[in-house]
């Protein structure tokens, strides 16, 4: 583990450093040697007829997949694992086992629509409660339709102090997003009503 951890602290130099440079240059070698050094500890465990079988099917299988472990080496833009991808799926995971997923193929696809909206929005430091809310403000003035310009509601788009704020959370300067997000509105009259498919539950 102390060996993983040192080829992490040894990468993440080397990234921090100007690819030109000679202090990139040395961490680069650094981190070649590590690597050298880890692959000729594996070897040597394999090779002890006393390595207990839980660790050397471990170690097995980091010998099989050792070029695609390794591609980070020569190839500093590849990150060294698949944590971020892992972290991002997470969010359906949780929800999978918190309703039990969707019962039905429109309310799959809402979930994947809302999904990606509200991963898009975390991916740019947005905060998502604010954002969705300032939409659903921003429809249920416009007629219960959605704006015809979204470019406010895109974070590529939208102007710099709106996405500041956005990041900022409720604290900030009060752009049009911010006072949508913020401000009090009257409750919903007691005949208003929901799109219908919205108001079915999962199976």
């Amino acid at each position: 583990m102390d060996a993983i951890a040192d080829l992490y602290h040894q990468n993440g130099l080397r990234l921090q450093a100007d690819p030109d440079s000679v202090e990139y240059a040395a961490h680069h070698a650094r981190l070649q040697q590590a690597v050298h050094d880890l692959a000729t500890r594996r070897d040597e465990a394999l090779a002890d007829p006393r390595l207990a079988f839980p660790a050397a099917q471990v170690l097995h299988s980091m010998q099989n997949h050792w070029s695609g472990l390794t591609v980070f080496v020569e190839h500093p833009w590849v990150p060294m694992d698949n944590n971020v991808a892992e972290r991002s799926v997470r969010i359906s995971v949780v929800g999978r086992k918190n309703f039990y997923g969707s019962g039905s193929a429109w309310s799959g696809q809402l979930a994947a629509t809302l999904y990606s909206l509200l991963m898009t929005v975390k991916l740019w430091g947005i905060n998502p409660r604010m954002w969705l809310t300032a939409y659903l403000q921003a429809c249920a003035e416009n007629g219960n339709q959605p704006p015809v310009d979204l470019r406010p509601y895109l974070p590529w788009s939208m102007e710099a102090a709106q996405l500041a704020t956005l990041r900022a959370g409720p604290v900030g300067p009060q752009g049009d997003i911010a006072s949508a997000c913020t401000r009090k509105h009257p409750p919903p009259p007691k005949d208003s009503t929901l799109h219908e498919p919205l108001l079915r539950t999962p199976l």
